[in-house]
């Protein structure tokens, strides 16, 4: 995958910050949430969002910032997005349905505004199909938000009572 200059990159993608990857074409881009943390939607979130989530099963706690660093999302259209979670995250969410039955990342997705339709594609990987479009940052946010939703469901499942 090669760099094309921002002038050069799709309207999805976010002025001024380069895509950790773009396809040859420059029209599917990927980020890592670390990457958007200072744009303003995604500080917004951030700033709300725990400063330490703790694990709910196995696992060690995670910053704000280690979760951020473990999220990303992609898309060559910006309707159509693919979202994914590094295994760190998996301490604090149950993204297989291991723990409980429902998918609660999946239903916490389709619960943010805009969303057509989410597909649970593997363990880490979620498509989101989307009603207008989005740039990078924007679904960055929704993504970290959706994250903090299913975390907290999570725990309240498992009748874990969480401090924040």
């Amino acid at each position: 995958m090669n760099s094309p200059t921002s002038s050069a990159l799709p309207p999805y993608a976010v002025p001024g910050i380069q895509p950790l990857r773009v396809n040859e074409e420059g029209r599917h881009v990927e980020y890592r949430g670390h990457q958007l943390i200072r744009t303003p939607l995604v500080a917004a979130v951030f700033a709300r969002v725990p400063e330490t989530f703790l694990p709910l099963t196995e696992g060690e706690p995670l910053s704000r910032e280690e979760l951020c660093a473990a999220l990303d999302v992609s898309s060559r259209d910006g309707l159509a997005w693919i979202v994914g979670l590094g295994d760190a995250v998996k301490s604090m969410v149950d993204s297989g349905g291991d723990f409980v039955d429902d998918d609660l990342i999946e239903e916490a997705l389709a619960a943010q505004p805009d969303v057509v339709e989410v597909y649970h594609v593997d363990r880490e990987v979620f498509d989101v199909v989307l009603a207008r479009f989005l740039r990078a940052d924007e679904m960055f946010a929704r993504w970290l938000d959706a994250i903090t939703a299913a975390h907290r469901e999570f725990a309240r499942r498992l009748g874990v009572e969480l401090p924040y």
